[in-house]
């Protein structure tokens, strides 16, 4: 396979989910990563991969087709509704330009870096690393509001397409009659009941609207609770599930400036991160006719709720909220500046206003983009890594051809793992993809370590029948410094199933609790 080296580390954990359905047995899924537990990460998407792949479709084609077709879907959702909201197709044009190229201040710490000379053009357009990347980065910008979101976690684009089209016959339907509503209720509800295995933040987003839309379109009332309910009925299996594990909402305000949280520094973080956007949104909003107002307030419900609590181990991952703020909040900033367009249009019939006019909108689309054409380059520039995988990594081949598609593969390296490859799952894949999503995975690693460094048969062989762990995969050298495995006991007590040498890393495969005789 052939990575962007900005996608390696979100593929690490994507293609071992994807690999688990096509060439694995995952059902009912487990997180491949850490398995022997229920799924809590949301998976469907990459489970129609799989699918694609299972069927014969090579599986870059089996990701790319449906990731194109879901950023196509999220940027055709962003027109028509700010089409639809201002009856302007301006508005949709320029939210979908203010989508694609982000409108924070990183353009300011890219001169600080290469003050302005003839050569800048070139700079910009050869540059392959992201100028702004907190809270990985130095500054408050952060890493969250390129392209390289979507071209990482290929599944959001999607989510968000769909999320954005419910909104959108949410406020259609608001026109029609009850009987016409009532048609559409199962039809949403069916959509909406499969968030949870798809994107579960966005069921919030979308609860949140339903939730606003409740209070303010009595039309709507009898539609969103029958649709509620019905949706309700679908969600509650999957909400049981991730209720059996740790909680993961928690009272956390400041997102990524919560250790150093004050009114200036809030304010300060917000117009790095959003720009201009931060005064036209608001703008916007008070300039927009009531209805307008009604149909996008639910955008500062989600920046509220995404600037007070967290959803999950990892704070940054609550950056889907303020992505879905962005996408709306641009509607906004499109309808602010077609808006000021005719204002200043209206002021004098000279033609010098007129044209002042012009150049005016030019300099705020300048300032409103020109961040996220500097953030575009690193994407597009961004170099090609090549991961080894089935039939030229033969430990990978062997391991699909040779063992269950169920099987537990116990691990001794985590990042792309030959027995991941295979669609086998395996014991802990690394350990900040399972955590993020609520897994105990300090408890593991140290089982992991356990097993791994058995001082004799009997405790090998105890380790591997409690951990259901039917075969180890160790490598030489261990590029893992947490675990020193004590290859003597394997090679006294387990057989020798297979070795391979691979980018001179040497893998040996031995049996696990199967073949364990005490």
């Amino acid at each position: 396979m052939l990575i962007a080296t900005k996608a390696w580390s979100d593929f690490g954990a994507h293609i071992p989910l994807i690999r688990s359905f096509s060439l694995g047995a995952n059902w009912p899924p487990q997180y491949p990563l850490f398995p022997g537990q229920p799924i809590r990460y949301h998976f469907l998407f990459y489970f129609l991969v799989g699918m694609l792949e299972k069927a014969g479709l090579r599986i870059d084609w089996a990701l790319n087709i449906p990731s194109a077709l879901g950023f196509f879907l999220l940027v055709y959702m962003v027109y028509k509704l700010g089409t639809f909201l201002f009856a302007d197709k301006r508005v949709g044009m320029l939210a979908v330009l203010f989508f694609l190229f982000n409108g924070n201040l990183t353009f300011v710490r890219f001169f600080r870096q290469f003050p302005i000379n003839f050569a800048s053009l070139g700079q910009i357009m050869r540059n392959v690393h992201f100028v702004s990347f907190a809270p990985w980065g130095q500054g408050d910008i952060s890493a969250f509001w390129s392209l390289n979101i979507y071209t990482n976690q290929r599944h959001l684009a999607l989510a968000f397409g769909l999320a954005l089209l419910v909104v959108y016959l949410f406020l259609k339907l608001e026109t029609v009659s009850v009987r016409k509503q009532m048609f559409w209720a199962p039809v949403l509800a069916i959509l909406l009941g499969i968030f949870p295995y798809f994107h579960q933040p966005t069921l919030l987003i979308v609860g949140i609207c339903m939730g606003w839309y409740f209070l303010v379109f009595p039309r709507l009332r009898w539609f969103l609770l029958l649709t509620g309910i019905l949706a309700g009925l679908l969600i509650a299996p999957q909400v049981f599930l991730l209720s059996q594990g740790p909680k993961l909402i928690a009272w956390y305000p400041g997102y990524l400036i919560h250790d150093a949280l004050s009114i200036p520094r809030f304010f300060s973080y917000w117009w790095q991160n959003l720009g201009l956007h931060s005064v036209l949104y608001a703008i916007g909003f008070l300039v927009a006719p009531v209805w307008m107002k009604k149909a996008l307030f639910p955008i500062f419900i989600i920046f509220a709720v995404a600037n007070l609590f967290k959803f999950s181990p990892e704070v940054a991952a609550s950056h889907k909220f303020f992505n879905f703020f962005l996408i709306l909040g641009n509607i906004l900033s499109a309808y602010a500046l077609i808006r000021l367009f005719h204002r200043i249009r209206s002021m004098s019939s000279h033609w010098l206003i007129g044209v002042s006019a012009y150049w005016i909108i030019g300099l705020f689309l300048f300032f409103l983009t020109f961040s996220g054409i500097i953030d575009f380059f690193p994407i597009y520039n961004d170099p090609i890594g090549p991961l080894p995988d089935k039939p030229t990594n033969k430990m990978a081949n062997w391991i699909l051809h040779n063992t269950p598609p169920e099987s537990i593969v116990l691990n001794s390296s985590f990042f792309y793992n030959p027995a991941s490859l295979a669609g086998r799952k395996i014991f802990l894949g690394w350990p900040y993809f399972a955590w993020s999503a609520g897994y105990d995975t300090y408890k593991r690693m140290d089982q992991q370590k356990h097993v791994l460094e058995a001082p004799d048969t009997e405790s090998l062989c105890l380790f591997l029948s409690r951990y259901n762990i039917d075969y180890i995969l160790l490598e030489k050298p261990q590029s893992q410094q947490e675990f020193s495995p004590n290859v003597a006991v394997y090679q006294q007590s387990l057989p020798l199933l297979h070795e391979d040498t691979l980018n001179n890393t040497l893998y040996s495969l031995y049996g696990g609790k199967s073949f364990c005789t005490l």
